[in-house]
This record gives C-alpha cells, structure tokens and sequence, in this order.
C-alpha cells in the first residue's frame, strides 16, 4: 500500500521509486501546481473553462478562454455568462454545443444548483453528479477535479496530450488507445493525478489556466 504522504516533493520523490522511467522524467521537474493556490476563483469558473478545452490544445483553449474574460470579466461568473447569451459565446469561438453547456450550467447555478459544495462528495458522486448536465462529460469532470478540488488520483484517459505523454515516458512508439491505459498507472495509486500533469509536461502543453 503506498503511504499517505502530505507535500508534492513527497509524493514525487515516492513515484519516482514505483516506476523508473517516470523517475527519468520526474527527475529535476518542477511541482505539480496543485501545491499552489488553486488557479481559479471559483469552481463554476473551473468548469467553464474545463468545457472550453474540450477536445482542443491547450493554446487554442488558452486564446478562447482569454476572450471570454475579456468580454465577461474576472472573474467569470454564472450572470456575467448569462447577460452575455449565446451569440457574445460564439463570438469569443466557443462551439454551439459548448455555448450551450456553459449557459445551462450557468442558468442552473443561478436557480438554484450548490456547485461550490460538490468537494464534499467521492470522485465518482461528483462524476455522477455533473455529467447529469449536456455537454459535460468524464474529461470536463476530470480536470475539475484534478485542478480544482486538487484530487489526487484522476487518470484522465480519455485525453490525448496523457495518452502520448505517458507513452514518451514509457518509450512506448504511437499513441496507446483508451483501453491500452486503463491500468498501466495502477502501480502508481493514489497520485495519478500528478502522474498525469507530468505528462503534458512531456509534451510541452501545459495550458495558462490550470
């Protein structure tokens, strides 16, 4: 059983000895940011800016997110989104969907929804919980989570930048699907969360906003 251990250092020091050639890549790597403050003002704000980086590069996501608090000001907030409607979101480059998503969440909030107490619940209730909203799946779920309530052992398969970070680390050739990562980080419970971020390091796409 891996031990609980309290700072980053710690844990990277740790999962350095579970895995040599994460140890390669740990090696001289800067902390993960959870051990900072967190980078949000809220966690509405989060899950915005969470649903704007899906499926798109850090960059891309990094551009439309600084638009979005141009128009809306910092920080983002569920009226502020609102007052702005579904034409000032497309217009920043959000997608139909992902309009829509960030508006119903935001409508929700205001009528009612207890977003800022979800930390109180698991990983998987808080899943369950907020993928019951259109357009929020497992990924968005995931980096809240991760950078937000600073859970410490999400393994975001379903994102790309992990997969090929994980398969640079691993000197794996090609990218490894989905299924072929499921469990190849087990060894490293309870801290995949760290895991993960260390593999978008390895490809040099750590977005501005987490």
């Amino acid at each position: 059983m891996a031990p609980k251990l309290k700072s980053i250092k710690s844990i990277q020091t740790y999962l350095a000895t579970q895995d040599k050639q994460l140890a390669r890549a740990l090696k001289n790597a800067p902390l993960y940011p959870v051990a900072k403050e967190p980078a949000h003002n809220s966690h509405f704000e989060t899950i915005v800016f969470a649903v704007i980086g899906q499926q798109l590069s850090g960059k891309a996501a990094d551009t439309i997110t600084h638009r979005l608090i141009k128009k809306s000001g910092s920080p983002v907030k569920p009226r502020k989104v609102i007052k702005l409607g579904h034409d000032e979101l497309r217009a920043v480059g959000l997608s139909n969907a992902k309009a829509r998503t960030i508006l119903e969440l935001s409508q929700a909030v205001v009528d009612g929804f207890d977003l800022e107490s979800v930390d109180q619940l698991t990983d998987e209730e808080i899943l369950k919980e907020l993928t019951k909203f259109w357009g929020i799946g497992r990924w968005t779920v995931e980096m809240f989570m991760m950078f937000r309530l600073g859970r410490l052992d999400i393994w975001p398969i379903g994102d790309l930048g992990v997969r090929k970070g994980w398969a640079k680390i691993q000197g794996i050739t090609g990218t490894p699907t989905e299924k072929e990562v499921i469990g190849v980080a087990d060894h490293l419970r309870p801290y995949r969360s760290v895991v993960a971020w260390h593999c978008w390091r390895m490809l040099d796409e750590e977005p501005d906003f987490w």
